[in-house]
């Protein structure tokens, strides 16, 4: 029997349908195949491919990259533009202001990034820490999105290993909706709502797949999609800036374990993975809560398995109806040996 789950998180509805599992190609395996190394822009010794490099990190005494970064040759959003609004007729425009960036996770042709190791995933993730602290400089960008399209599922485009970088001077609406949400919830009951998902799925033990001494990982109780795994502080840490050395150690050997177990589940799989961080300036919007966002948020790592296309019913309602509980996720994925 399906069930309508309540997504405490992201304050919406899911449908958990078991009974759909047994589509016709639900897990049908995604053929990785690599575009010709040749033509790859993203490859050590084709820097001259890609727009000037915004930074890279080198090994100590080496002359070579490890993840580098450069401007999205096809930019959402510019930094050149202005951050001006403009009234057209009825409606309200402005300028596409902003940063878009990619980060360039190997230097060489990987085409899986659960591939890359826990030491790579690191520098990764330090390198994704250290382009949050220098944007944050500038007073305009206000929001950041970080994430990563693994597969053509996913709306990748290049196959070669990359992570995309949007910083922009709004925050969008949903995200807003969810910061007085959680807000809301901390006057409430005087404790972060990520302190009680944590606290609860740790009490449960039904869908963590492994903990550290600061990070879990688990199948979220309203899962969206299958096998949909995320990393969340169980330590008040409320921006992926804030990570020293021991807690970028933790959370890289989490997202290695997590991604790996996945793969020995799911076989090869596109994926979406994206970094949820807090707003990074005090607007009018954020004014109200802005000096508290270290009480009542924790930044999280949400991976989700494309391994299913979304259909009209999501479109139309936006409520995702998963096949897979994430409680036989979980187990699965627990019970996994790497």
């Amino acid at each position: 029997m399906s069930e309508f789950r309540y997504d405490l998180l992201n304050n919406e509805q899911v449908i958990i349908a078991p009974n759909r599992l047994t589509r016709p190609n639900l897990f049908q395996e995604i053929d990785k195949k690599s575009d010709e190394k040749t033509l790859c822009p993203f490859c050590s010794g084709h820097e001259d491919m890609t727009p000037p490099e915004i930074f890279s990190l080198k090994a100590k005494n080496s002359s070579s990259w490890d993840v580098r970064v450069v401007p999205n040759l096809y930019k959402a959003v510019q930094i050149e533009a202005t951050d001006i609004s403009n009234i057209d007729g009825i409606y309200e425009k402005r300028d596409g202001f902003g940063a878009h960036e990619i980060i360039i996770d190997t230097p060489k042709h990987i085409v899986c990034f659960e591939d890359l190791s826990t030491l790579q995933m690191k520098d990764w993730l330090n390198v994704i820490k250290l382009r949050v602290e220098d944007l944050k400089k500038d007073i305009r960008l206000t929001y950041f999105c970080i994430f990563k399209n693994q597969g053509q599922n996913s709306g990748a485009t290049l196959p070669h290993v990359h992570t995309q970088l949007i910083a922009m001077p709004l925050i969008p609406k949903n995200e807003l909706s969810n910061l007085k949400y959680y807000f809301n919830h901390y006057k409430t009951h005087g404790r972060s709502i990520f302190k009680d998902i944590v606290d609860y799925e740790l009490e449960q033990n039904k869908r963590v797949i492994n903990e550290s001494a600061n990070f879990i990982s688990f199948c979220p109780y309203a899962s969206a999609f299958s096998f949909e795994v995320m990393i969340m502080p169980k330590v008040k840490i409320s921006s992926v800036d804030a990570l020293d050395k021991k807690l970028l150690d933790e959370i890289s050997e989490l997202l290695k374990d997590s991604l790996s177990k996945l793969k020995v589940q799911i076989g090869n799989f596109d994926y979406n993975l994206y970094i949820q961080n807090p707003p990074m300036q005090k607007s009018y919007e954020t004014e109200e809560f802005f000096d508290e966002i270290d009480e009542f948020y924790r930044f999280y790592i949400r991976i989700i398995p494309r391994i299913y296309k979304i259909g009209g019913f999501e479109l139309q309602s936006k409520i995702h109806i998963n096949p897979l509980s994430p409680e036989n996720a979980a187990e699965l994925l627990k019970s996994t040996v790497i």
